[in-house]
């Protein structure tokens, strides 16, 4: 999804999301008999309040789905996860047969990236490891509130799902919002519907270079605001606890570019976060043909079309917005209202999602060579996991709550590396 014409090539593993980092010297592999023993456990959120979550099955009966040569409505898996009373029971982390798809990808994904940090070959099999619970309860009761909820949006990154956003996602309901993650279907590595069916990413939706992709996840981004409006197929009490004039937004990688493209194209969300994502037009963007004054254009055309609405984004590696190219150079020269860009140093673009706190427990275990975390950053996960949900909450918590956000204003000796960029 990022061209070396416009921007900083960045390789990628599939769904697993893995960035590869600097070579470093072959190691064996250890039995991975050790990883049966335990389970791989997510960071615990941070926030106030216990967690519920529900997921909805929503068919936009007016939209064709684009991937479909004959006619079938567009189908959507959205979870809820919001602020709950104590009950429900305990919620996995993936439906089975998402996870049984997610296990493949994981290990596909470790073995090139094994390759790309010249480790060579190496067996690697995850059928025995536990993946992880939620800290979330299903359909647990909504904690009642004297005002709404805020509500945020979450898109996952291109070949990925909504449940690897889990970490940032859980953390935001402990704090007091709603989030609904979306999953893209067919863009998405897979998708378990009710009954058991599940699609799955479907290869070559990006010969365009991901503008006709991002076509129909603005598409999505606005149905499920609209359903969300309508209140119907909502679990008791929770329609009545958003607070619909309070939406934020925000994705990883092809996601964060659907955070802004969302913002741009519907005003009824107040703040976005991009999280390591280039933003992408929806108009081609061929790197023979198009200049990079051109491209610039392109995506600053998002960025007027956002105005005075506050943007954040948060890259890897302490990158700043020139040295990620002019799909976002582009975009962040013409933003208007309150901006930030921050960037975590020790990251990689796969350390804002799940993957980050997986794979350095799959190490530990002796499942995988300890030098593939380097696929995911030097940052210890449990910093950099601090640190991004500490600032992702910060702004929201700014610009739909009214808080001070105090965070946003400079670097902060709590969070180290965390870098101010412009």
């Amino acid at each position: 999804m990022h061209s070396t014409a416009f921007g900083r090539r960045r390789l990628l593993t599939g769904a697993a999301g893995l960035t590869l980092g600097l070579a470093v010297a072959p190691t064996i592999l250890p039995a991975a008999a050790q990883a049966a023993a335990r389970r791989l456990t997510l960071p615990a959120p941070t926030g106030t309040y216990d967690v519920g979550m529900v997921s909805l099955h929503l068919v936009d009966r007016g939209r064709q789905d684009p991937w479909w040569d004959s006619n079938h409505d567009r189908e959507l898996m959205v979870t809820m996860w919001y602020p709950a009373k104590r009950g429900g029971t305990p919620t996995v982390w993936m439906q089975p047969k998402e996870l049984a798809r997610y296990r493949t990808t994981l290990t596909k994904g470790l073995q090139q990236a094994a390759k790309q940090l010249e480790l060579g070959d190496v067996d690697i099999d995850l059928d025995k490891v536990r993946f992880p619970l939620t800290h979330a309860r299903t359909e647990a009761p909504v904690r009642p509130s004297s005002r709404p909820y805020p509500v945020v949006l979450y898109s996952h990154g291109a070949g990925e799902s909504r449940w690897l956003g889990t970490t940032l996602v859980e953390d935001l309901a402990s704090r007091g919002y709603v989030v609904v993650a979306i999953d893209h279907t067919y863009d998405a590595d897979a998708v378990q519907f009710p009954g058991g069916r599940v699609e799955t990413v479907r290869p070559g939706l990006d010969k365009d270079g991901a503008y006709s992709v991002m076509k129909v996840r603005i598409a999505d981004t606005r149905f499920v605001l609209d359903r969300l409006a309508a209140g119907r197929s909502l679990p008791r009490g929770l329609a009545d606890s958003m607070d619909l004039d309070r939406i934020g937004v925000f994705g990883h990688s092809l996601g964060g570019s659907t955070a802004a493209q969302a913002m741009a194209n519907d005003s009824r969300i107040k703040a976005g976060i991009d999280l390591d994502g280039s933003v992408v037009p929806t108009v081609p963007v061929n790197p023979s043909t198009t200049t990079p004054e051109q491209a610039a254009e392109l995506v600053g055309q998002v960025a007027t079309k956002i105005g005075k609405r506050p943007f954040m984004v948060m890259s890897s590696n302490g990158a700043g917005p020139q040295q990620l190219g002019v799909l976002m150079s582009g975009f962040w020269d013409k933003l208007r209202g309150e901006r930030h860009f921050l960037s975590i140093v020790g990251t990689t673009h796969a350390s804002y999602t799940d993957a980050k706190s997986i794979i350095y427990q799959l190490a530990a275990m002796k499942a995988i060579p300890e030098a593939l975390t380097r696929a995911v950053g030097t940052i210890d996960p449990v910093r950099a996991a601090a640190a991004e949900r500490a600032y992702v909450a910060a702004f929201f918590d700014r610009h739909l709550r009214g808080g001070d956000g105090s965070l946003l204003d400079g670097p902060s000796e709590k969070y180290p590396d965390v870098r101010f960029c412009e």
